[in-house]
Formats: C-alpha cells, structure tokens, sequence
C-alpha cells in the first residue's frame, strides 16, 4: 500500500513525550513468535521444498503456529467449498424458509442494519440480493442519535412503511422490545448478527447467530456480513431446488463477497477458518471493481486501479470512509453509496461521504491530543494496565477511533467516554491491547456500567458520569488480572525474525503477500533489525517520518507513521520492528518498510 493510500492520522503526543519515549533508548522486549524457534533452518528449508514455496512463507506459517504439512497445503489454497456447511447453523432453515416464502408471495421486506460497516454491508448485501430476485425492499441503517441497536422507533417506522417482514442486521439479538412490539403487530423477524446472546432469547421469528446456545455452526468468528452472505447462498440453494432449471438464472452469491471481506476486516474478526477464504475470495472479487460504490471509495481513498486491492485499503481507505457518516449521524450516506447502481449516483454519494470523513478526521485528531494531555497529566496513567480517559462532549462516534490511536501511544487496553454535559450520559469505546479481552474485562465492571457490549478486540459502554472514576479503577484491575504476572511488564512485542535489509525486493515480498490476508488471529509479518544507520530522514505532514536507511550496503526506503516528533537524525543507528510491504503509486512499484517502534541502537 502506497503512502497516499493509507489514512494518514496526526501525531496527537506532544514534542517532550515523543522525546521522552525515545530517549529511554531500550530495545523491547521481542520474542519469535510461534512455533518459528522449534523448527531448525534445514527443517524449514525442506518444508518449503515439500511446499513449493519460498523458506520465508514456511517460516511465517510456523510463527503462526501452523506445522502440519496438510493444514499448510490447504492453508495456501483456500476454497469455497470448504467453508463450514450451515446446516447446523441455528436458524438456518426457518429464515431461508422465511426468505423463500417472501419471494414467492411477492411479500414487500424491511431490513434495518446498525451504523457501521458491518451493518451497512450486511444490509448491502441482503437487501441488494433480494432485489435481484425481484423482492421490493426498504432498507434503513441506524443512526448515533437513536443509539446502538434496533429499537421501537426504527420498527414503527417500518411497518408504517408497509412491510410484511423486517430483517435486522449486526443488531437485533439484545432488542427484545422492537421485536416483541413487531411480533405483537404480526410482523415476522429474522435476526441476521453475531454479537454475545443474552440469557434471555430474542422475541424473532428466527435468529442466526453462531454464539447462540445450540448453534451446531462450527465456526464462531463470522461477522454479520459473513452471516448474511449464508443466508443469500441458502435462498438461492432453495429456490433452485425447487425449480432445478432457474439455478443458472439466479443471483450468485459469490458477486457479493467484496462486501463481505469489507465488514470482516473492518469489525476485527479473525482472518482465520472461514473468515480467511471469505476474505481472499472476496478481495478477488473487490479487485473486479464492478460495484460503483466501491469504485468510488477506492478513488476517493487515491488507490491506483491497477493496485491489487488488500486489507489494508479496506481496513485505512475504504472502512473509515464508510463508518464516517454513522459516528457522526446517520449511516444512510454509507448505505445509499454501497447500493448505487451506477457510477454517477455513487461519485455524488462519494462526495457526501467524503464530506463526513474530512469532519471525523478533524474531530478525531482533536479528541486524541486531549486525551493525550489529560493522560500526561495524570501521574497514575504509567502504571494502569487498561487506561480510561473521559471528557465532556466528546463525540460518542467518534472516541472509538480515538481509543485506537492512544492504544498505539500506550500499549494498554483503552476506554474513552465522551460526556452528554447536559443529561450527565457517558458513552465510550474499548480497544484491546496485549490480548485482554475488553469485554471481558468490562463484565466485571458491570456494576458501574448501564450498558456494554461488543466483543474481545473493540467493545463499548454507556454510563453515569459519576461512576467514571470508579470504572478507571475497575477496568484497570480488571485487565491487570487477564494479563496476569506479565502485568507488571513491558508488553512482549513478537516477530518473525531477523531479516537483513538486503534480502527484501518485490520477490520477497510477492511471497509474504502470497499468505494475505493479514490482520487479527492471523498477524501481519514483523521483523527486527537490531541496527541500521539512518541516511536521510525526512517529515512528512508534520506527523510522519520517512527514512532512508542503511545497513551493509543495502539502502531501503521506510516510513513511520505518527512518530514524525521524535529526534532522530542523519547518521543515527536505530533498531526497529517493521514489515516489509509493497508501496504501489503512479503505476510503479517499491519495496518499503513499514516502521512499527524503533529505538536507538549501538
């Protein structure tokens, strides 16, 4: 991913923190991941050998913890058809039932999806899929003011609207109210999500949800596009069995898949099992650029169109573009540019999503450097293990973001809650670090908490204010005790080895990429230069360091993102952790490191 591609955020630390984090001068604490140490050179080598594969390929796949020669095998070639069969996905069956039916009655359908890009895709991909067969749809997403989930308001206002169905997408499994009102008006309900299920089950007609209590789908990592994505190819497996000749007339499912790799990297699920060949596939497709809506997110976010597309443009370029609009109002911006039909409606819609991005920029670069100086300014902030930090009038759409950005400072579980000055309401966002499970962690704080929800990497809360500087305490003893003895540590940063400067090219790195999708429960590679001597150095944005550095005769390219402040200068030896990735602009492409910490070096 080139330069231009990538979000790129201001630096929110100020000059003398950035000082101080480099001037401690220690190199972390780095360990090789995996089983990578328990494997000898000529092991590998013949692995690689067995595989066909470059040695580096081998080697990534053993820091992984992936050692058995079949599981590598299938491992690089993932397919569709090995994907988890969903006969055993509880509520299977009754929602294609339901869908059916739907079809062949010519019933008109309401789906309703949450405000971010799980929601908005899974409403993409359901309600465009029904229109292909000639379903009359009304399609809604949430917004910020009417709260997470899908509530009375958002059911009245579709069967005001005449529907004789309402689907629910990446919400509904905790909104036992609107379901229980649509069921009271005899409107069925099916639950497309996969957030935590409560004790007590949801009022649908049915629910598709893997976390369900007897869900026999052996595969709990779906978001709710992936979820989505079943149930079309379950439709369409019924309808062509009831009239063998129409299969060929059909929608594929498979044209929907660039959705589906856009809602699974964008809300963290793991790139593992199902979710990787999901992924892969869907960033085949993606790469088509058939969708006018994605077109226009891919122009909007500078990628070349002779870029092969990966998660990193939809996790910088095209997921923040989406989610712009739902933390700051309502999502409908997102949903109608995913949807338009042709590329004129979606460069119109672009614009207006655009729009919203450039305001959560700014706002979201202003939040990080407040709660960046309320943080310096708290003594007790080195020691905490999971970090909250609160203000009034932070927006509420906007502190998830944030939470990332002070993750990335700090590397700690982050909490940040913004405060309604005039209702007293705190609302807040979760980001994980080192492991801990930021739901878990916020379970035990329960007893300070109204509401919470979300999963391990990325989870949030609503709140009384006065309750905030409890939580600090509660969540930080809460994370301490996941991370257990290493609690008291510098968190352990794993690589995957030494590689010299001189053995990255495009070659190189053509393989590394053979093994994308990278990114949670599959991380992307990292390795250690113990030295290199920086020879040019330059800032770019005020924000980001790109160097040119030296080691041997070798000269690489690399760029820091955020660390634009710290002192570093021509002639410097510095050590780092960095991934080698392609830098593709204007049709050429590079090799270039992607600096992740760096530190001084003898």
């Amino acid at each position: 991913m080139s330069e231009p591609e990538r979000q790129l955020e201001p630096n929110a630390s100020s000059d003398d923190e950035a000082r101080e984090a480099l001037a401690l001068g220690e190199p972390p604490r780095a360990h090789l991941r995996g089983a990578l140490s328990r494997w000898t050179r000529s092991e590998r080598e013949e692995r690689a050998e067995a595989l066909d594969v470059h040695p580096i390929v081998v080697e990534l796949m053993l820091g992984r913890d992936l050692e058995a020669l079949e599981a590598q095998r299938e491992f690089l070639s993932p397919r569709l058809r090995e994907l988890s069969r969903p006969t055993q996905m509880a509520g299977y069956a009754e929602a294609v039932e339901l869908l059916v039916d739907a079809q062949q009655r010519k019933l008109r359908v309401g789906m309703f999806g949450d405000y971010d890009v799980d929601g908005v895709t899974t409403t993409t991909i359901l309600t465009t899929f029904l229109e292909c067969l000639g379903v009359e749809i009304v399609a809604k997403v949430a917004s910020r003011e009417g709260g997470y989930g899908f509530g009375v308001d958002a059911a009245k206002a579709l069967q005001e609207s005449r529907v004789d169905m309402v689907l629910t997408g990446d919400c509904g499994t905790s909104d036992h109210e609107a379901l229980a009102w649509l069921e009271a008006k005899g409107i069925p309900s099916v639950v497309i999500d996969h957030h935590q299920v409560p004790e007590t089950m949801p009022p649908a007609t049915a629910l598709l949800n893997p976390h369900q209590d007897g869900c026999g789908f052996p595969f709990k990592g779906l978001c709710s596009a992936g979820v989505g994505f079943y149930l079309a190819a379950g439709v369409r497996s019924k309808l062509a069995a009831k009239s063998p000749g129409s299969r060929k007339s059909l929608p594929d499912p498979r044209a929907w898949l660039d959705l589906v790799a856009l809602g699974t990297v964008c809300d963290m699920m793991p790139l593992v099992g199902d979710n990787r060949i999901l992924v892969r596939h869907g960033l085949e497709v993606m790469d088509q650029r058939r969708r006018p809506g994605v077109r226009e997110l891919l122009k909007r976010a500078r990628v070349d169109p002779r870029t092969h597309i990966d998660e990193g443009h939809l996790g910088f370029g095209l997921g923040p573009r989406l989610n712009a609009p739902g933390r700051l109002g309502s999502a409908e911006p997102s949903l109608d540019l995913l949807r338009a039909r042709s590329s004129a409606e979606a460069e119109a819609l672009g614009a207006r999503v655009e729009m919203f991005n450039e305001r959560r920029r700014d706002m979201q670069q202003r939040i990080v450097a407040e709660a960046m100086a309320l943080l310096a300014a708290d003594p007790a902030s080195p020691r905490r293990r999971g970090i909250v930090v609160a203000r009034e009038a932070w927006a509420p759409g906007i502190v998830g973001i944030a939470a990332a950005g002070i993750v990335e400072r700090y590397q700690r579980p982050t909490l940040v809650i913004g405060i309604d000055p005039g209702s007293g309401e705190a609302r807040g966002s979760a980001r994980t670090a080192g492991g801990v499970d930021v739901r878990a962690a916020l379970a035990e704080c329960r007893h300070l908490l109204r509401r919470f929800g979300g999963h391990k990497a990325a989870a949030g809360v609503s709140m009384p204010a006065d309750n905030i500087d409890a939580l600090k305490e509660a969540f930080d003893a809460a994370c301490a005790e996941q991370m257990g003895e290493e609690a008291d540590r510098e968190p352990i940063d794993f690589h995957d080895g030494e590689l010299a400067l001189d053995d990255i090219d495009l070659r190189l790195i053509s393989h590394i990429e053979s093994l994308g999708p990278f990114g949670v429960g599959f991380a992307r590679p990292r390795y250690l230069c113990a030295g290199a001597e920086v020879v040019r150095i330059k800032v770019l944005k005020g924000s980001h360091l790109a160097l040119t550095l030296k080691q041997g005769k070798a000269h690489r390219d690399a760029i820091a993102f955020r660390k634009g402040n710290l002192p570093i200068a021509k002639g410097d030896r510095v050590g780092l952790l960095y991934t080698p990735e392609r830098n593709s602009y204007r049709g050429h492409d590079r090799a270039q490191l992607i600096v992740e910490r760096l530190w001084r070096a003898c």
